[in-house]
């Protein structure tokens, strides 16, 4: 019983780095296939294609902050993997990922105007994960600051 749950921690982990690793490549893909398609294709507002420059810039920036927040995903994940769950560095980056999540969110509302419902939907998604992201930062911070206390004490 005690191996099936540990193959399962395994296979759950391996699957978290898939996730990350896949979320890499899916937004360098983006971010090159962008120009590729256009704005012209995406956007279901007439006005989107005479704003060309804000629009691609804000989609850049998104998928700057999408990245960066990707690379400090996997660096928590490296963490978690060597046990250092309850560290500074993880709350850090916690608070990074979380910050980048509501940027990001709160980037993409403009886009509504350009791409109506689906920008709206991931500005909206953004910014909230961004706020569980924060509160499970509190979390992670209070057990680590408890668990320091504990180390000290002994």
């Amino acid at each position: 019983m005690w191996e099936k749950e540990v193959s399962m921690k395994r296979f759950s982990l391996f699957l978290s780095y898939a996730f990350c690793i896949a979320g890499f490549i899916a937004m360098l893909a983006v971010a090159f296939a962008l120009p590729v398609f256009g704005i012209e294709r995406l956007a279901t507002v007439e006005h989107a294609i005479q704003h060309r420059f804000p629009v691609y810039l804000i989609c850049y920036a998104i998928i700057l902050l999408v990245v960066f927040a990707d690379v400090c995903l996997f660096l928590l994940l490296q963490n978690t993997r060597r046990g250092n769950i309850f560290s500074k560095s993880s709350v850090r980056l916690l608070r990074v990922i979380s910050w980048a999540s509501i940027f990001a969110g709160f980037l993409a509302f403009p886009l509504y105007f350009f791409f109506l419902r689906s920008a709206i939907f991931v500005s909206f998604v953004g910014v909230f994960l961004g706020v569980v992201l924060r509160v499970v930062k509190q979390v992670v911070e209070k057990a680590t600051e408890l668990k320091e206390e504990n180390d000290a004490t002994i």
